[in-house]
């Protein structure tokens, strides 16, 4: 190993824990990772597991970032909640929700009410996988109009890159796309873009030590 950097909440403990040559701020490590996928990437949007991180990308440089403030609502937790609570998998409501004829209008709002809104949809017999599209555009519209707080989603950017575990679910990429009414890049590695960024840095700024090897 001829380079290493740390990235994330816990970059300049581990950086010094384990000695590693760089720290690299999180905003910055998905960035990089982002241009290395998509590299006239304009706007990034991050979906986590509990939160949401976006960044408008102007001239090279992080013009504007946008996160979560109140909970973990319309994230990767929110979902999986739901799914387990209707006997499913993550993985398996996704799918249904892919298939779905008339998805249940639930809006954006935050686990409590969204748990009285599935309920009532239930009574009103929406099929599981209405449910389940339902949910993943209140993910969406969430992130776009509580987070972002975006009046145009076409005005986001051109070169739109998804990335976070929550982006794995195709239901929730396919509401995305549908809402923007564009098709934008998801990563192979969307879960790690975090980690890929700093290890991209890594590679770019290793320490010269006379080796060639990576």
């Amino acid at each position: 190993i001829v380079g290493s950097a740390a990235t994330g909440y816990g970059e300049e403990l581990v950086k010094h824990a384990f000695s590693l040559d760089y720290g690299v701020v999180e905003t910055m490590a998905h960035y990089i990772a982002a241009k290395k996928c998509q590299k006239d990437v304009d706007f990034i949007i991050d979906i986590g597991g509990q939160d949401i991180k976006c960044f408008r990308i102007c001239n090279g440089m992080i013009e504007e970032l946008y996160l979560n403030e109140a909970c973990s609502s319309g994230c990767g937790s929110f979902l999986q909640t739901f799914a387990a609570a209707l006997g499913y998998t993550p993985a398996a409501f996704a799918q249904l929700g892919l298939f779905a004829r008339e998805p249940v209008e639930l809006g954006s709002r935050c686990t409590v009410f969204m748990n009285s809104a599935v309920k009532q949809a239930q009574k009103d017999g929406a099929g599981v996988e209405d449910i389940a599209a339902g949910l993943s555009i209140s993910v969406v519209k969430n992130a776009l109009y509580k987070v972002i707080r975006c009046a145009d989603p076409s005005a986001l950017g051109e070169h739109i890159v998804v990335q976070g575990g929550t982006f794995l679910n195709d239901c929730v990429l396919r509401a995305f796309e549908w809402e923007l009414d564009r098709t934008v890049t998801r990563p192979v590695y969307a879960p790690l873009m975090g980690a890929y960024g700093a290890a991209l840095y890594a590679m770019e700024h290793k320490p010269q030590t006379g080796t060639t090897a990576d």
